[in-house]
């Protein structure tokens, strides 16, 4: 009798693609540690995410304004935030008319002949983002008093 072929899960999914991010970084203190903005990021670099771009990755604030950011100061925060728990390594320094590219640790960097960049392409994960680090600490601005700092309203005579 032949054997059954195993029901694959991946034909539930919408237009058959996923990106997966493993339990162990999910469960991981620095992952729990990180702002939403972070998170939001994070998903954002995702989408760009092909399975074979790993390192070519861009968060220049031309591409997040039209995935809904409202601030270029709080991309540079969130990109600045996943560095921190590395979750995230620079691939390539930008400059003048030229973005910063990135690649997500828990991936091997891939290689474009036609594009090098500033780090080597990896046969196997950095998987840096294992490595513990203390708390992200905003390093620049003044955060506004909320609410509760702000002085009452007068009442109208």
């Amino acid at each position: 009798m032949p054997r059954r072929k195993k029901d694959s899960r991946w034909n539930d999914i919408d237009g058959g693609s996923a990106f997966v991010i493993p339990y162990t970084l999910l469960r991981h203190e620095n992952f729990r540690r990180m702002s939403p903005f972070a998170v939001k990021l994070l998903t954002d670099l995702a989408r760009q995410y092909s399975g074979f771009n790993n390192g070519y990755l861009c968060c220049a604030w031309t591409l997040m304004k039209d995935e809904g950011w409202r601030s270029e100061t709080t991309v540079r925060a969130a990109m600045l935030e996943l560095e921190h728990y590395r979750l995230i390594i620079r691939t390539r320094q930008g400059g003048k008319n030229l973005a910063n590219l990135h690649a997500l640790t828990w991936r091997r960097i891939d290689d474009k002949v036609d594009a090098p960049l500033e780090i080597q392409p990896t046969v196997k994960p950095l998987d840096s983002w294992k490595e513990k680090v203390p708390d992200f600490e905003r390093s620049s601005g003044e955060r506004r008093a909320g609410k509760a700092g702000r002085k009452p309203l007068k009442a109208a005579a």
